[in-house]
């Protein structure tokens, strides 16, 4: 696994790749966070060696620059046309995209741009109806916490909590990243939602046609089962949701060997149709 450095849009963007060639597979944090969160599935050694893991930082997180034009780049929207850029920078074709909590609504919101996506995995993500349903969250108080331009250091701790099931300690690594993430992206994030500046994500999900697979930890603290189980996706991948158990929203971290089976096994069948 090597870090690497490109510039979209004139800024500079930090990803990592596990690989130089092969499938590609890229990996799309959600909000305030970063690449780092997938560090369990970039060095796990069978999937690394069969796949081109690519996990990028997205603009104003982790170790890439962050915006000169906020109100722009951290809607939906203008993440959304970065997401396309660095996929047009690194020239990526037939690949299979993997999308965070928010990171899958970015994914969605530009895949007909992302030159022939062959699967897309939706991880404790809630593809968004526009407009825009707060019963998508098991707490409406979540929607404001998330949505809030700054936070303080007891919210820090707050919003880390909420990455793992309840009463269970956070990585350390967790309020790092979320410090670390531009203060404005949430705020503009969520405006730009409760704008309705974005496709209806249910509708696209009702068409498409490539295999769709959607994961969420069985103790998540963040995700609405029940709207989840309520969409329809004709191409769900297994015909079901996939459940990790004993864990909460960051079910790839803390279980990855669970995780990590699963995963390798809907990306050979994509890979290999």
């Amino acid at each position: 696994m090597r870090q690497k450095r490109i510039k979209v849009n004139g800024k500079e963007i930090s990803y990592y790749e596990s690989r130089d060639n092969g499938h590609p597979v890229v990996l799309v944090h959600g909000m305030s966070s970063s690449s780092a969160i997938f560090i369990r599935q970039l060095i796990d050694s069978v999937l690394s060696y069969q796949f081109r893991f690519i996990a990028l930082d997205l603009i104003g997180h982790g170790k890439s620059d962050h915006s000169d034009n906020p109100e722009k780049d951290y809607s939906i929207s203008g993440l959304s046309d970065f997401l396309i850029e660095f996929n047009k920078a690194l020239d990526l074709k037939n690949a299979v995209y993997v999308g965070h909590n928010i990171g899958a609504n970015i994914i969605l919101e530009s895949l007909r741009e992302l030159n022939n996506p062959i699967g897309l995995v939706l991880l404790g993500s809630v593809p968004l109806s526009n407009p825009v349903s707060k019963e998508m969250y098991l707490k409406e108080e979540l929607y404001y916490l998330f949505s809030k331009a700054g936070i303080d250091d007891s919210e820090v701790h707050q919003l880390a909590g909420y990455f793992v099931e309840e009463k269970t300690k956070y990585p350390e690594f967790i309020p790092e990243i979320i410090r670390k993430a531009d203060m404005k992206t949430r705020n503009i994030f969520y405006e730009s939602i409760k704008k309705g500046e974005y496709k209806d994500q249910l509708e696209i999900l009702k068409e498409l046609k490539i295999p769709v697979a959607v994961y969420c930890g069985e103790f998540d603290q963040i995700i609405n089962f029940d709207y989840l189980n309520n969409i329809e996706i004709p191409t769900i991948w297994r015909n079901i949701i996939q459940i990790i158990r004993e864990v909460g929203h960051i079910f790839f971290y803390e279980s990855p060997a669970d995780f990590n089976i699963s995963f390798e096994a809907y990306l050979n069948t994509v890979f290999s149709s």
